[in-house]
């Protein structure tokens, strides 16, 4: 494993896909930064809401984003095969599959909102401000899920520029919109999400052109419409349904970690919202190396190339690592500038205070966890992923009933939550479909 960490004949292609993946991942989730940013400046309970509202949309959109999840593997299988008619099957279906269901999950989840939100014991203003700007939110769910499969068929061709590219036009037009609607047209929290609604739109409109228009023949889209596929909608649900198991079990830890800290007070879940959004921005940056393991690993095992995959596998490990820890001691040398940005009161930045060392600590545990998942999902390991993240759930609802009265609690629940991915992971990596002794013959690749 330690010649992991050396030179590897295939870093050139591992930078072509993550340093393009780093860069869109590091953007997608700059629109809750720049949200949090903005609506900061409005005061404790908007911040509040907007960590409630956050925290709800993530769950629902996380639940039901299996189709992009799934197509990436999928896709790259089949270009790995030589098949790009059937890759270009599996991106009609998907994209028809993740529409109607973004659809159906918006109206219910729109007419449900009210509800929702009064499980984080919200009250008063921060119950109403949520309520209004989830409303607006989830009228772009069918096109958010259509962004991220539009991300998911272009990963499975190896190509992380054109997403990159989308994205950083989605992220310049909600950075513009926010301010302009929040505070041009005073629309308050309201107007956050109804610029992020905006853009959304547009890069999903986007990305429908380039794949059904100006990279059609490349992506095997070309041609008329032939509808459905029902043999890749039978594969996308089967892909699917373990991989919505295992974002619910995700989401239902983090969900209760924020349902724990709105029942310890405004300031404390205000806190714990800026905490974690730091958090899961770092967390997007290190699963750049993911998007390149799906990529990488789904080609390789589409070529029946396991021991490239598995000489890739580990080589895109020790590269998280090591990101891992030099981002954590990024965010210790910066921790005093965070409460700043987020224009924090003083309680809230005392209370960020207490828990800002796990933000820190976790950085290398969460780089491997994240490839670790990458990994597994290049490999189509959907049922074993999904299996063991609702251990890993389990485990870290039981340490946040045992300790959730206190942010400190709360946040050991969430490092429990990822240590336990971590064990489940490496046991995977140790006997699964790349462990030692499968595919024993050297790869054509490094040959």
């Amino acid at each position: 494993m330690l010649t992991a960490f050396r030179s590897h004949p295939r870093d050139r292609l591992i930078a072509a896909l993550a340093i393009p993946a780093l860069g869109t991942l590091a953007l997608d989730p700059l629109v809750s930064i720049v949200d949090t940013a903005w609506v900061g400046r409005l005061g404790t309970e908007a911040l509040a809401s907007l960590a409630i509202a956050s925290a709800v949309f993530a769950a629902v959109f996380s639940i039901f984003n299996f189709v992009s999840m799934t197509v990436t593997p999928l896709v790259a299988g089949e270009v790995g095969r030589r098949d790009i008619s059937r890759a270009g099957d599996i991106t009609r279906t998907a994209v028809v599959v993740s529409v109607v269901t973004g659809i159906v999950v918006a109206v219910v989840a729109i007419a449900a909102a009210g509800a929702v939100v009064s499980v984080f014991g919200a009250t008063g203003t921060v119950a109403i401000e949520a309520t209004a700007y989830l409303r607006v939110r989830f009228l772009a769910l069918p096109a958010l899920l259509l962004v991220m499969v539009g991300h998911g068929v272009f990963r499975g061709h190896s190509d992380t520029r054109t997403p990159l590219f989308v994205a950083l036009w989605m992220n310049v037009l909600n950075l513009v919109l926010d301010p302009l609607l929040m505070f041009g047209l005073d629309l308050g929290v309201v107007g956050a999400a109804w610029a992020t609604v905006v853009a959304q739109t547009v890069a999903a409109g986007t990305f429908l052109v380039l794949l059904f228009l100006t990279r059609a023949r490349e992506l095997g889209t070309i041609g008329p419409f032939r509808g459905v596929s029902s043999v890749e909608v039978g594969r996308i649900l089967r892909a699917g349904v373990p991989m919505m198991i295992r974002s619910a079990s995700l989401l239902a830890a983090l969900t209760a970690t924020t349902i724990a800290a709105g029942h310890i007070g405004t300031a404390d879940v205000a806190a714990h919202q800026i905490a974690l959004a730091v958090w899961l921005f770092m967390s997007f940056v290190l699963d750049s190396y993911a998007v390149a393991a799906e990529a990488m690993v789904g080609t390789d095992i589409g070529e029946a190339d396991v021991a490239g995959a598995r000489s890739v596998a580990n080589r895109l490990l020790a590269l998280g690592f090591t990101t891992g820890c030099m981002l954590s001691v990024m965010l210790a040398i910066t921790a005093p500038l965070v409460p700043r940005f987020f224009s924090a009161s003083p309680d809230v930045a005392n209370d960020l205070a207490a828990i800002y060392p796990f933000v820190v600590i976790l950085q290398p545990v969460t780089a491997l966890v994240y490839v670790w998942d990458g990994i597994g999902v290049g490999a189509s390991a959907f049922g074993y992923l999904g299996g063991a993240m609702v251990v890993a759930c389990a485990l870290s609802i039981g340490t946040l009933a045992a300790l959730g009265s206190t942010l400190v609690g709360v946040w050991t629940a969430i490092m429990v939550l990822s240590f336990s991915r971590l064990v489940a992971l490496a046991w995977w990596h140790r006997v699964g479909p790349l462990a030692p002794g499968r595919g024993p013959s050297p790869s054509f690749r490094e040959a």
